[in-house]
């Protein structure tokens, strides 16, 4: 048996039953209006979907350049902050830099000093790296600004370097300057009798004095004129002879320093003194007219003018 192919007017009906009830439902399709409308539906919903894709897109990249424009602005500040935090440092590094030349000087330095050769130098800064750090739109070279902060973080260490050669050094100046005899041993003492060639009342004819006489009642205190270490004393002497009762302090940088014609000495030998320390009483023991303090200074094994030492 065939069947009948359902030619265009052919309907399609669909009954719709329920075995419990007796109720029955029924609907008629017209085939080419079922297929023209699936079709059209088909169509529509595609242009929706394509719509909607499109429109989502859209609204995607506008936010996504909004988000973009945002992100540069952000950075754009954020260049720009950092090239005044750039400008602020070199401007400080300067300072730095001529503090450091201001301290060299001070301590003693300079730039053919062994010491600060031996550090490497910073390296110089060269316009185009300069320039990098200006901030010209959008057009920004980060890799020249960040060897601009390289070449000033190496001027800050190279700078900090010499510092810290520069606080050992006054460390050293400091205990030389400790031990350089600079005060006027007695206090208040006149010169009575002064360094070089003289009339000796003794012998009444011209020698050569080895120091100062400095007026000192008797028994007036009489002080290291530098640290040192106490190298000599003579408490046992002769009747008018000599320096009498004597002090001898070793500096340990060339210079000693002697006190004599002392009434009574307060140290010995092998002690370490500091300035101002009592070293003993002033008097007239030895070849003395009278109480008073004789005071040498001797650099490397010469007399040196006492009075040009004395700062006070």
């Amino acid at each position: 048996m065939k069947l009948k192919k359902p030619d265009k007017h052919d309907k399609i009906r669909l009954i719709f039953f329920s075995t419990k009830e007796s109720e029955i439902r029924q609907f008629e399709f017209n085939l080419r209006r079922l297929v023209f409308v699936t079709m059209i539906t088909t169509a529509v919903m595609g242009m929706i979907f394509v719509g909607s894709v499109t429109i989502c897109n859209n609204l995607y990249q506008d936010n996504t350049n909004e988000n973009l424009r945002k992100t540069n602005a952000f950075l754009k500040d954020q260049v720009v902050n950092l090239h005044d935090h750039i400008e602020k440092l070199n401007e400080k590094v300067v300072l730095l830099e001529e503090d450091t030349e201001d301290l060299e000087v001070l301590v003693g330095l300079s730039s053919t000093d062994s010491t600060i050769q031996s550090n490497a130098a910073p390296p110089l800064l060269t316009d185009e790296v300069f320039m990098a750090a200006m901030p010209l739109d959008y057009e920004y070279k980060t890799d020249k600004m960040a060897e601009y902060l390289n070449a000033l973080e190496s001027r800050i260490k190279h700078a900090l370097n010499i510092q810290t050669i520069i606080e050992d050094k006054f460390i050293q100046n400091k205990k030389e300057i400790k031990r350089f005899p600079s005060i006027r041993p007695v206090e208040g003492g006149r010169v009575t009798d002064g360094f070089g060639n003289r009339r000796d009342p003794f012998i009444e004819r011209v020698k050569h004095h080895n120091g100062l006489d400095l007026s000192a009642r008797y028994g007036t205190k009489v002080f290291a004129a530098a640290s040192g270490v106490v190298e000599f004393t003579r408490t046992r002497y002769r009747l008018n002879t000599g320096y009498g009762k004597v002090v001898i302090i070793n500096h340990d940088n060339g210079y000693k320093t002697l006190y004599g014609h002392l009434a009574n000495i307060t140290v010995k030998p092998g002690q370490k003194v500091e300035r101002w320390d009592v070293l003993g009483l002033s008097g007239d023991t030895g070849r003395a007219t009278g109480p008073h303090l004789h005071y040498e200074v001797w650099y490397n094994g010469k007399p040196e003018n006492p009075e040009n030492y004395i700062l006070n």
